[in-house]
């Protein structure tokens, strides 16, 4: 009896043993499982705040990217709006240029067919200048052959000999196609036949005078001497002489060309040269006012040399006649003019 309960009690003790073991096993493993999966979740975390971190600054880099593009291409818009707006410009230039040129090549046509017109005109002037002069001609001849009008065979005579007495003094041969005698190398002295009863005789601008001078050079006095001896030689046969001051429009730099002042200056310095001129042939060469009517007068730049009686002048076809250097050397000069008894 006491065998059987002491195996009993034995039974009892090993099974509780066994069975509080397995407690311990399963506790252990249930606490382990715990670990494992709270490292898990740790790590899953620690993972997870990883990938939000590199989610985040690739977030941020794709934002400034963004904002990158978004600022070229701002920039891209206002250079295409500006560049659109050149465009449309330079397409409004090229159209008032277009107008332009066909505005101007009307007016080079129109300027074509004036001068056209201009060119016919001037052959028709110049065949009624032939007509004249032949019309002169014949009229001279009847003078001279058939005793028609005024007899001015000794005015002829006369001019005709004071121009090869001065064109001897400077071995130069007279003809009648050729009147003016080579002095300087760019100046000569013309003798030319105004009129029926007047000759003219025209000194370059740099003969008698040093340019923007009114004192006689030198040479222009020993120039004025045998010219005006020659004139002494015909004082019978002149009724009248007359010494013209003539300019070109240049003035001193403080004057504008189209000033009062500027004209006004031209007007004293070809009428200080005609007085000068005066007063040598008075003084010098003994030709008496009082007793061979002489004068000396100015024409300032308003005659210029190409201009005739009857022409229709303006200031503006003054200037026209003084746009070059040739035209205003031969403005810039001195006349006497011989009137001849008939």
């Amino acid at each position: 009896m006491f065998n059987d309960d002491t195996e009993s009690n034995v039974s009892w003790i090993g099974f509780s043993d066994l069975f509080f073991h397995l407690f311990i096993f399963f506790f252990i493993a249930f606490i382990v499982v715990k670990i494992s999966a709270t490292e898990s979740v740790i790590n899953n975390n620690l993972y997870t705040a990883q990938l939000e971190q590199e989610y985040n600054q690739e977030i941020a880099y794709l934002n400034s990217q963004i904002k990158i593009l978004e600022a070229k291409l701002a920039s891209c818009i206002e250079k295409t709006a500006i560049c659109e707006f050149s465009t449309q410009e330079m397409s409004d230039d090229k159209t008032e240029l277009q107008l332009q040129v066909k505005i101007l090549e009307t007016k080079l046509k129109s300027c074509k067919l004036d001068l056209q017109e201009c060119q016919i005109s001037l052959n028709a002037y110049e065949e009624d200048n032939k007509k004249l002069k032949y019309k002169l001609k014949n009229y001279k001849n009847l003078v001279k052959y058939e005793g028609f009008g005024p007899d001015t065979s000794k005015v002829e005579m006369s001019k005709d000999e004071l121009f090869k007495q001065i064109a001897s003094n400077y071995n130069f041969i007279a003809t009648d196609s050729e009147h003016c005698i080579p002095i300087l190398q760019d100046d000569s002295i013309c003798v030319e036949d105004t009129t029926l009863q007047e000759q003219k005789i025209s000194f370059g601008s740099s003969v008698l005078f040093t340019s923007g001078k009114a004192k006689l050079k030198v040479r222009g006095r020993d120039i004025l001497t045998t010219v005006g001896n020659v004139i002494k030689t015909k004082l019978p046969a002149i009724q009248e002489i007359q010494i013209q001051g003539h300019a070109d429009i240049t003035a001193p730099k403080q004057y504008d060309i189209d000033s009062q002042q500027s004209q006004e200056y031209n007007l004293k310095i070809a009428s200080e040269r005609a007085l000068e001129v005066f007063l040598f042939l008075k003084e010098q060469l003994e030709i008496n006012p009082a007793k061979i009517l002489m004068s000396a007068t100015s024409f300032g730049s308003y005659k210029p040399v190409s201009r005739t009686a009857e022409d229709n002048y303006t200031w503006e076809r003054i200037r026209l006649e003084n746009d070059d250097k040739d035209k205003k050397q031969l403005n810039r000069r001195i006349e006497i003019v011989l009137t001849y008894r008939r």
